[in-house]
């Protein structure tokens, strides 16, 4: 049986450099985007390192490229270009090292369209959620600071209105409101809650028929024992329908 060496073997002291071509595709930052990469590549050893001198060649460039938007190619490239120059070493010993030439990195035009048009995306994302966070802050901010209590409401209204004490009386009971709301004592009652319930159930109806609806709520409230809570509501539907004269 013959015996054939699979083992890259080292080069002769006066052992050429090889030459050859790779191309092919080496994916971006963005999961299904490639880059399109062809380059020269060239080891100092014998025609058996070929293999290994194009798959260091081709770790590098996945390893940096991956780390590039497709929007960024020309950068990306050049980077690579620089890097590849360099070389990679294959083996200490012997001495043999693999390098790149004429390298060129490239996006498909559909792509690179698609690319942008998700960096876009991303952009816009970003703004909106910067753009939430200060919203957020500044409720916190009025909510456990300003509205704390009517005191800390009456110096955060003088501070934005110029420290006008004599204003401030006309204000107050606006405050005090707004206070009691932040901390979600003011409630509206049941009757409110109940007409505002039903009305954004039915928003289509026409106001008569929004007042008999009223005046049905009120009957059930009444056969309950609710009558308060159904006089409340007669008062705030009115005496006559929307089309009678009072």
């Amino acid at each position: 049986m013959r015996w054939r060496r699979t083992t890259p073997v080292g080069p002769a002291q006066n052992e050429p450099d090889r030459r050859a071509p790779f191309a092919g595709p080496i994916p971006s930052k963005l999961a299904g985007f490639d880059f399109r990469m062809r380059c020269t590549v060239v080891w100092n050893a014998s025609p058996a390192w070929q293999g290994k001198a194009l798959q260091a060649v081709a770790d590098h460039a996945t390893t940096l490229l991956s780390g590039y938007s497709p929007i960024h190619a020309d950068l990306a490239g050049t980077r690579l270009i620089a890097d590849l120059t360099t070389g990679r070493t294959l083996s200490a010993d012997p001495p043999i090292r693999a390098w790149a030439e004429d390298v060129v990195v490239t996006v498909d035009p559909d792509q690179l369209e698609l690319a942008r048009h998700h960096a876009q995306h991303l952009r816009e994302q970003e703004v909106a959620a910067a753009g939430h966070g200060v919203e957020r802050t500044e409720l916190r901010y009025l909510r456990e600071t300003v509205f704390k209590d009517t005191a800390s409401a009456a110096l955060w209204w003088l501070r934005h209105h110029d420290h006008d004490v004599t204003a401030l009386k006309s204000v107050f009971p606006d405050l005090e409101h707004a206070v009691k709301l932040v901390d979600g004592g003011d409630a509206p009652g049941p009757v409110d809650a109940l007409i505002t319930a039903f009305d954004a159930l039915t928003p289509d109806l026409d106001h008569r028929a929004r007042y008999e609806l009223h005046q049905q709520l009120a009957h059930i409230l009444s056969a309950l024992g609710r009558s308060e809570a159904a006089e409340s509501l007669l008062s705030r539907a009115g005496a006559h329908p929307p089309d009678e004269p009072a």
